[in-house]
């Protein structure tokens, strides 16, 4: 007789007993996209009464920012009529519903929105939010590997992030790789001695870096997303054949050194073996890798920069004047904690970090 599957830690038992082990990527993915069981299957993961909230969900000013900037980019290389909408991880659709219409706001008309979207009740929730919003026709896509080949516009917010990684340390002439096994005490975090035949070629590169100069990491331990070169190669080889843009806002750094994943169950920290499926497992984005994918491709990577900087710079604080303008002073110091919860380094200003992925020929707009 088979056994039901009751639950994901029945799922990642069974794993440890097979192996001895699972590989933290293991663990990350089950926890995050089982298909059942999976914490993205949830059907509300995102916003007050989820377990984490973004940046769209804080203040309509990020998203309508962001939109002015792709819009800025769709009048600049001149795509009025050939560009594409493109969102990558759009959560409950809110960042793309902000910038739909602050779009709407310019002269360019609205091009047809594609959404990459594993989640079917994720799916459901931005065809809810983005039913009323646009004329414009919406397309959703399991993988990037499926968007339309013409020039895109796309933002990836909290995207990368999410992407579950490998983590690997070189100790005594030893590669080792980390995971789970099974303690006196139940599951525990270990290092596993692997092959160096069988570490990414990419961690084996950044072995040989030195540190970004303002990490402050531990530098024994390189964290690497194996989804992402493929993910981002895709992106950039259509961005340097068809045109357009990208920006990329998320947790993150210039180098991939250190133990950087976290957990996160009702907008609070947790230990990162919480119950699988509970709660929200990310890891910060190695920028630099996402660079060099891109210049390899022939494409211009925008040097890294604080959120807080990259929104004030767009406007920010302009933008929250206007809506303060006539507003009641409850609405007035509402607006006064979303735009210091963004730009401010003690709270998102300083963590989340922002570039752009531009063709050569194109500025990036001030």
């Amino acid at each position: 007789m088979i056994k039901a599957v009751t639950s994901l830690r029945q799922i990642i038992n069974d794993h440890i007993k097979a192996d001895g082990f699972i590989s933290l990527h293991d663990y990350m993915d089950l926890a995050l996209y089982h298909p059942r069981f999976g914490y993205y299957r949830k059907e509300t993961v995102i916003g007050e009464a989820g377990g984490f909230i973004t940046a769209p969900e804080i203040s309509q000013m990020f998203g309508e920012l962001t939109g002015l900037w792709l819009a800025h980019q769709c009048q600049t290389q001149q795509l009025d009529t050939k560009a594409a909408l493109v969102e990558l991880g759009p959560g409950r659709g809110t960042l793309m519903a902000d910038l739909i219409r602050a779009w709407r706001q310019t002269a360019l008309a609205l091009p047809p929105i594609h959404l990459v979207e594993t989640s079917p009740s994720l799916q459901a929730a931005q065809a809810k939010t983005l039913s009323h919003m646009t004329e414009a026709p919406t397309h959703w896509h399991q993988s990037v590997d499926q968007l339309p080949h013409q020039p895109l516009l796309i933002i990836a917010n909290e995207f990368f992030d999410a992407l579950p990684v490998r983590q690997f340390r070189h100790i005594e002439n030893e590669w080792q790789e980390r995971g789970i096994i099974n303690g006196n005490t139940g599951w525990q975090m270990a290092w596993r001695p692997v092959s160096s035949n069988h570490i990414p070629d990419g961690v084996l590169e950044q072995a040989t870096h030195e540190p970004a100069a303002s990490t402050d990491a531990d530098t024994s331990i390189i964290t690497y997303a194996p989804h992402l070169p493929a993910i981002m190669a895709s992106l950039s080889a259509r961005l340097k054949m068809y045109g357009g843009a990208m920006l990329v806002i998320d947790y993150g750094k210039a180098d991939a050194y250190g133990d950087t994943v976290q957990a996160v169950h009702d907008h609070q920290p947790v230990d990162l073996l919480f119950e699988p499926g509970e709660a929200d497992l990310t890891a910060w984005v190695d920028f630099s890798h996402l660079a060099k994918i891109a210049e390899a491709k022939g494409l211009t990577a925008t040097p890294l920069q604080p959120q807080g900087q990259f929104l004030k710079s767009i406007g920010i604080k302009e933008r929250a004047e206007q809506l303060s303008h006539g507003a009641s002073p409850e609405l007035k110091r509402q607006l006064l904690a979303e735009l210091d919860r963004l730009v401010n380094p003690a709270q998102m200003g300083q963590a989340f970090k922002v570039m752009a992925i531009l063709s050569p020929q194109t500025k990036c707009p001030k």
